[in-house]
């Protein structure tokens, strides 16, 4: 089975409404065995509305809707969906019936606006919400299915888990599934990665992708397999290759920063950092995850006063280092220290240095420091090397 979700609403598309219905729905769909071919968002207009399940219903077997179902004039989906189903809208008084009832029990008055929300298209099965006063339904035909849910999350979450998979295990007989593993990997460049991977990229199933943020790369594998045990035995044989072609590259499961802060952790180790910018970067990256300051002794931020060259860089950087780890009587000292630029390329060669008790290490880097994304470069380099040293690679 193949599915599209439109999420529907004017806000969502003037940038006010995040909208994470449909990233909820893409993870509960991959579960279930779905492929998700298509989002897509459109606004409160009717007509705009049937076009769209009109062309996904050509495209998939099973689209959901969510939004678009409350008391308001600009609450059209109804509207929508019955002109692509091409059914009129049906009154059922047992639904205003229910909706007049929750008003009563939480001390409110029904306004007579709430009555559009007993309309459904005909033939529609009704889903009754025990949680808001939008009933959703769903409508099928030869095209296909279509579920239209409300757009209130904890309402969209209650009904899709508790009728909707039911509907989809029982009655569409959805037995298959679709897992997906993230790899997270560092120290190589995207495209040399890629290349490494080539081969495993252009298969279908599992399918691989790569994604990059801050030199961090997420390789994710997606699997479907007719069953759970025979897509976990797919992700698995990947993973092993991806891994075995990367080498020390691949971090794990889990994020740098995280990694890190586990690490440390584990073997009880304690971390002092020396950063010459006040935007801290690699402080903030480990303040970033559950636990990651746990293990810092201190920290000291010290800009320098005049420039230096490439190579007083590299000299402040490890005194740096020394200096903090003497300092606070840590069992690694992490610094970096920013040379001065004077040609044109804006690349800013940063010096880091990593003292350890089985020794010192030492890398540079040239980084475009004029924007934030560059600072978050230098705390995957420095994250990275603390790394690496605690899962015992030699220097």
């Amino acid at each position: 089975m193949q599915a599209e979700i439109i999420a529907i609403g004017s806000e969502l598309l003037l940038g006010t409404t995040v909208d994470t219905n449909s990233a909820y729905l893409a993870r509960q769909l991959a579960r279930a065995g779905v492929e998700l071919v298509r989002k897509s968002s459109v606004g409160d207009d009717t007509e705009r509305i049937a076009t769209m399940v009109s062309e996904a219903l050509a495209r998939a077997d099973l689209v959901i809707c969510t939004g678009g179902l409350g008391p308001t004039l600009d609450d059209v989906t109804r509207e929508g969906v019955a002109l692509a189903m091409e059914r009129p809208l049906e009154f059922h008084q047992t639904l205003l019936d229910q909706i007049e009832a929750r008003f009563t029990a939480m001390g409110r008055t029904m306004s007579p606006s709430n009555r559009r929300q007993a309309y459904v298209p005909t033939g529609a099965r009704i889903v009754e919400n025990p949680r808001g006063t939008a009933p959703a339904f769903i409508v099928e035909d030869d095209r296909g299915t279509v579920i239209v849910l409300p757009g209130v999350p904890y309402e969209m979450r209650y009904l899709f888990e508790n009728a909707v998979m039911p509907y989809l295990r029982d009655e569409r007989g959805i037995t298959d599934a679709i897992l997906v593993k993230t790899i997270h990997a560092t120290g190589l460049g995207e495209s040399v990665i890629g290349e490494m991977i080539a081969d495993l990229m252009a298969q279908t199933n599992p399918s691989v992708g790569i994604s990059a943020k801050q030199a961090r790369y997420e390789i994710r594998i997606t699997a479907h397999g007719a069953s759970q045990a025979e897509a976990e035995a797919m992700l698995a044989t990947t993973e092993a290759t991806i891994r075995e072609r990367l080498k020390q590259h691949v971090i794990g499961d889990e994020p740098l920063p995280a990694t890190v802060a586990r690490l440390l952790k584990e073997q009880q180790l304690t971390l002092a950092l020396y950063e010459t910018s006040t935007l801290a970067p690699i402080f903030r990256a480990l303040s970033a995850v559950n636990g990651g300051t746990e293990c810092i002794s201190g920290v000291l931020i010290h800009p320098l006063d005049r420039a230096a060259n490439e190579d007083a860089a590299a000299i402040l950087s490890q005194t740096g280092a020394f200096g903090i780890v003497d300092r606070w009587r840590a069992d690694l000292g992490l610094a970096f220290q920013v040379a001065d630029t004077s040609d044109q390329s804006g690349l800013t060669a940063v010096s880091v240095t990593l003292v350890t008790p089985k020794g010192n290490r030492q890398v540079t880097r040239n980084y475009d420091l004029r924007q934030t994304e560059g600072w978050e470069f230098v705390a995957t380099l420095g994250l990275d090397l603390i790394r690496r040293y605690l899962v015992g690679e030699a220097a």
